[in-house]
């Protein structure tokens, strides 16, 4: 998912900008401990429902409680790219973050960059700190396809350890609207499959992503997620989350932009050699 490098253009931003306080509370609130918590002998069923659960969740943020989205905040627009961020009170020290662009590609193959088992070949391109990927079984329930997965990332600028996350990608077709695509990544807590690893910071990471088809072979993307690159169970991290919020509107603009120009040139290299993408 996209979300597994949003942090990194905001990590370069962290060391090269001193940025003034924001006025973020990073104690605002009780500390939410985060993430899917699975049985300890769990089914494909306990995955879906932990992804289900999300995927509610943050349906109902593309409106939120006014019915027309009037409480999100927008934090950046550039070439069409829309950021913005909403603070619920139901964890108000890990905002929302929406981000809503149009993609130069129809949705399957903006969906098959982003899934998992491409990610050796595409995360390279676009996150400079990631280490890698494992996985722990596939699961099929209800029409979808899930991973349960660790990713890795490597020690960043010298300054912050590395990170984990333990979470379940997921990859469907809209059960609502048949010609929209739907992915996301959903953190659990399953220590018996996916123990917390020395000299690693166990992170969080949710995210639903929408692929809407357009005139023209492209793509409106939607993306909702949740990012803490610090452990919500007291392990560590120490990255500021007001910081976090005060550049988020750029970093995750900068990263809509490169995956953009990435599926231009992915898309025009297609046309010339005559390849298809698969089919979900």
């Amino acid at each position: 998912m996209i979300i597994s490098y949003l942090y990194v253009v905001f990590l370069i931003l962290i060391s090269i900008t001193a940025v003034a306080s924001s006025g973020w509370d990073d104690n605002e609130g009780a500390t939410t401990a985060r993430g899917m918590n699975l049985p300890s002998f769990f089914e494909a069923k306990d995955l879906y429902r932990a992804y289900q659960d999300i995927q509610q969740e943050y349906h109902s943020k593309l409106k939120d409680d006014d019915g027309n989205g009037n409480n999100w905040q927008i934090l950046n627009t550039r070439q069409g790219v829309e950021v913005s961020l909403l603070q619920h009170p139901s964890d108000p020290t890990c905002p929302y973050v929406k981000m809503t662009a149009v993609m130069p590609a129809p949705p399957q193959e903006c969906w098959d960059f982003l899934q998992l088992d491409q990610w050796e070949t595409t995360m390279p391109l676009m996150d400079p700190f990631y280490e890698g990927v494992d996985t722990y079984g596939d699961y099929f329930f209800e029409g979808t396809n899930m991973t349960l997965a660790r990713k890795r990332t490597k020690r960043i600028l010298g300054a912050f350890g590395k990170r984990d996350f333990a979470f379940v990608s997921v990859g469907h077709k809209s059960n609502d609207e048949d010609d929209v695509l739907l992915s996301g990544t959903v953190s659990v807590i399953t220590e018996d499959v996916i123990p917390r690893q020395p000299g690693y910071t166990r992170a969080f990471q949710d995210s639903i992503a929408f692929y809407r088809p357009l005139p023209n072979d492209q793509t409106h993307l939607t993306i909702i997620c949740r990012i803490d690159l610090n452990d919500s169970y007291g392990e560590g991290g120490s990255m500021p989350m007001w910081l976090y919020v005060k550049t988020i509107g750029t970093t995750a603009t900068r990263s809509i932009l490169n995956l953009q120009r990435e599926l231009q040139r992915r898309r025009q290299h297609q046309t010339e050699s005559g390849s298809t993408t698969k089919r979900l």
